[in-house]
């Protein structure tokens, strides 16, 4: 191989390893959603409506309606999720979008809901 060769090999390699660590130094976003449920038929209605939305905007769930204690302080609501995104930003582009706005309508009234965004660790 010349070095020619070489030297290219190396600055593609470079430059996707650049490109990779770019993408991975974003934050994630985490939004932890407690939930106390008041009608079970209707939220179940809002919950088969969000997993797509959340899709939509790259978020995934890491936990949702799991076996949950509370370990510290005023006891958790039953219903916890944790729901990942890609960015803060894409995430509060899920929570203010149309398709979410129509799924918090069909939710309304059938929960008390708390939902708070955090951004991870770059």
């Amino acid at each position: 191989m010349n070095l020619k060769v070489i030297t290219i090999a190396i600055a593609v390699f470079a430059a996707a390893a650049l490109s990779v660590y770019a993408v991975q130094s974003t934050p994630r976003a985490y939004l932890l959603v407690q939930v106390e449920v008041t009608n079970a038929p209707q939220y179940g209605e809002y919950t088969k409506l969000t997993p797509a939305i959340i899709e939509k905007f790259g978020g995934r769930f890491l936990a949702r309606g799991g076996r949950s204690t509370t370990l510290e302080g005023p006891a958790a609501p039953a219903r916890v999720a944790l729901i990942e995104f890609p960015s803060y930003e894409r995430a509060q582009a899920f929570y203010n979008s149309p398709e979410y706005l129509g799924a918090r309508k069909v939710r309304a009234g059938a929960a008390h809901v708390q939902m708070v965004l955090v951004e991870g660790q770059p």
